[in-house]
């Protein structure tokens, strides 16, 4: 055994300490503490340790509330008090642009916390190993069996309960389970198997006999590859999320932002910076369903949204007629195509909401020789990354106006923002 004391918290979740010179990553800790640990892994460079005793806790240090805290994956920070992780992530997100951005004076907003902590999330995807049910592990691929999460809306937590009485009706157990609860308390779920299944065993009724009566449909689907292909679907695959003054239909194959409370915050601050600008086009990259193409209709005279899921792209056609938009486009157009597609419309603005991966080379290429760009509106689940990306676009003309942390993850170590870039001229 060994003692460290802990100097930050980085990206990832775990603590930073020096054992004989040498970088330690140690999970589950505070700043400041001193911690007995146990090394796990040895590098040449740093080491892996696990906590065995917290010699001295940090005043910002509290009791998890979760009895599978530290033995399930899904979270990091339970252990710190609520206020404390919103600092930290602000800490970590304005040292990732630093370092990695190399930005000497960020402009950075206020921090968005969750307005509640816990039971936030409306979606869950649950991993299902013969009679477990529930997350893996941290780093590994067990799966820790778990009767309820802290993080989950109660009706998904509802659902969960049932899954286990209905899973033994199937021929034999899927991979994993989705489940999305909106916010108009209606359900969607998916069963993600190895390989096709014969038959649906059960009709909609006795599956909401099981999982609630607000399950609207489910479907059985195979993984092939990165994504899962739908096989069928019984009853309706549409849920409805209600967002301010927005009302969003989200099929069961289709992206829309995980926590319910702070769904209508992201909106207001996307639109917030198009109403200031008062744009004639604009493009909305990673559309989804409509997000933010459809508020940013209000204050651009034509918004073009450009999506690869089909599915998604069906939704966001039904969410602009319900909404009563008349001024958007919604295109489902391969990757391929995405970038001249978005060249000819010249926008003057652009949203970009891409995956943990950020922008790729070509496509901040076709972005940065746009004509008209004025504006680039950066949604980001990643701050590795989005430093990245601020730093080549900054090399293209575009300057860092403002950006921020937005918590869509409380309890984890995931870090969402909205950065805000214009075209120095």
């Amino acid at each position: 055994m060994m003692k460290v004391i802990i100097e930050k918290l980085v990206y990832g979740g775990k603590g930073l300490g020096r054992l004989d010179d040498k970088v330690c990553f140690v999970p589950y800790v505070l700043p400041s503490e001193e911690v007995e640990v146990r090394i796990t892994k040895e590098k040449k460079s740093f080491m892996e340790c696990e906590p065995v005793e917290v010699l001295k806790p940090s005043p910002d240090r509290v009791e998890p509330p979760c009895r599978y805290f530290t033995y399930c994956g899904g979270c990091d920070y339970l252990h710190i008090k609520y206020q404390k992780q919103v600092e930290i992530k602000n800490q970590i997100f304005t040292e990732t642009l630093e370092r990695l951005g190399k930005i000497k004076k960020i402009p950075l907003r206020e921090p968005v916390p969750s307005k509640p902590d816990l039971h936030y999330r409306n979606r869950v995807q649950l991993k299902v190993k013969r009679d477990k049910i529930g997350f893996f592990k941290r780093e590994s691929r067990e799966v820790v069996n778990i009767d309820s999460c802290l993080l989950l809306k109660e009706e998904l937590n509802y659902a969960l309960e049932g899954l286990r009485e209905v899973l033994p009706f199937f021929g034999f157990a899927p991979l994993e389970v989705h489940l999305h609860s909106s916010s108009e308390g209606q359900m969607t779920a998916r069963f993600i198997f190895r390989k096709p299944i014969r038959r649906i065993p059960l009709g909609l009724k006795h599956m909401r006999a099981f999982l609630g009566e607000y399950l609207e449909g489910f479907g059985i689907y195979v993984r092939e590859g990165a994504f899962p292909r739908r096989v069928s679907f019984v009853g309706s695959p549409f849920a409805y999320e209600v967002a301010g003054d927005y009302k969003f239909r989200v099929s069961a194959d289709s992206f829309f932002q995980v926590n319910r409370f702070q769904v209508e915050n992201l909106i207001n601050m996307v639109e917030e910076i198009i109403r200031e600008r008062q744009p004639s086009v604009v493009v909305d990259l990673y559309s989804g369903v409509g997000t933010f193409s459809i508020p940013a209709a209000k204050y651009a005279q034509k918004v073009y949204g450009v999506e690869i899921n089909p599915y998604a792209v069906q939704d966001a056609n039904h969410n602009r007629k319900i909404n009563g938009v008349k001024n958007v486009t919604f295109n489902q157009s391969p990757a391929s195509r995405v970038l001249e597609y978005t060249k000819k419309k010249n926008p003057e603005l652009i949203i970009v909401d891409p995956p943990r991966g950020g922008l790729d080379e070509e496509t901040i290429r076709a972005i940065s020789s746009i004509e008209n760009l004025k504006t680039i509106v950066y949604i980001s689940c990643n701050p590795s990354t989005l430093a990245r990306d601020i730093s080549i676009l900054g090399e293209k003309g575009f300057e860092l106006q403002s950006t921020g942390i937005i918590d869509m993850f409380p309890h984890t170590y995931h870090i969402e923002s909205l950065t805000l870039l214009e075209k120095l001229r």
